[in-house]
């Protein structure tokens, strides 16, 4: 992918450029690498992007960029805004922060953000949501308990309980998360692609979760422990079969939103030891 992106810098002045990896530019501007203007007016925060297929195109659209004023260059930034819209914040390679983008531009665009997963362990079962019919992205596939962007000023233990709450009806607290680690996560999606670190927590007891899921969530569901290494296991190897939930239902792989088997991995190690 080929960007075009005006930064902000520390003085309120622009700076204009092209790369094809912003994540990692974004990092050298801040290092003070990055371009000898923005140097010393560090930090900068990332105030536009576009994407482009090919570099010819990317450079092109730079070249006209630079001859914008400040005003009309302040006019395009106000452009891509969505006043009222849901923000995240992005991230350059050393996971500082970058500034507040529009969701839909951040996704659209692959920026770098920041998710929380939740994965709620009942005994030896899983607990998984099953997503609304209505939703835009995966609707009725099943996903890990509770999942969802950390919000600007949010800290990742934070997002997760309101996560749990918003869409499992769950009420945690911070004790009751245990930190599993981070991973980071690169996919496509309809209406873009994925680029995101992921917080890794684990919440695990013997009596049974009192669950009252949201808007958002059909039910929850339980899936034995080994049912889900199974699964996960069988995506990895490409081999077709199906998941029995407890009740005996059955899911195809295709079924669930994704089988994070690199996570999986890193929650099966953390209940083992």
């Amino acid at each position: 992918m080929n960007y075009v992106y005006i930064l902000r810098c520390a003085d309120g002045t622009l700076y204009t450029g092209w790369t094809n990896d912003l994540t990692r530019r974004l990092a050298a501007h801040n290092s003070g690498t990055g371009a000898k203007y923005t140097r010393g007016r560090g930090p900068v925060t990332l105030a536009y992007s576009q994407v482009f297929e090919t570099q010819a195109e990317a450079m092109g659209y730079e070249v006209s960029l630079k001859k914008l004023t400040q005003a009309e260059k302040e006019g395009l930034i106000a452009g891509q805004e969505e006043p009222g819209g849901e923000y995240l914040t992005v991230y350059d390679a050393e996971l500082r922060p970058c500034g507040e983008r529009p969701r839909s531009v951040v996704h659209q665009q692959g920026l770098l953000h920041m998710v929380t997963h939740i994965w709620m362990v009942e005994n030896d079962r899983l607990w998984l949501q099953q997503r609304a019919f209505d939703r835009p992205l995966y609707p009725g596939l099943y996903d890990l308990t509770a999942t969802g962007h950390i919000d600007p000023g949010e800290t990742p233990v934070q997002a997760a309980c309101r996560e749990a709450r918003e869409e499992a009806g769950v009420l945690l607290t911070p004790e009751q998360l245990e930190t599993v680690g981070t991973v980071r996560q690169r996919y496509p999606r309809p209406d873009g692609y994925d680029n995101e670190i992921v917080h890794i927590f684990l919440c695990r007891q013997t009596n049974p979760f009192a669950f009252q899921p949201g808007e958002e969530v059909v039910r929850m569901a339980a899936l034995p422990l080994a049912e889900y290494a199974r699964g996960a296991r069988a995506f990895v190897e490409n081999n077709p079969t199906e998941i029995t939930f407890d009740g005996g239902e059955k899911v195809s792989l295709n079924g669930f939103c994704c089988w994070h088997t690199e996570e999986w991995q890193m929650v099966k190690s953390y209940l083992e030891t």
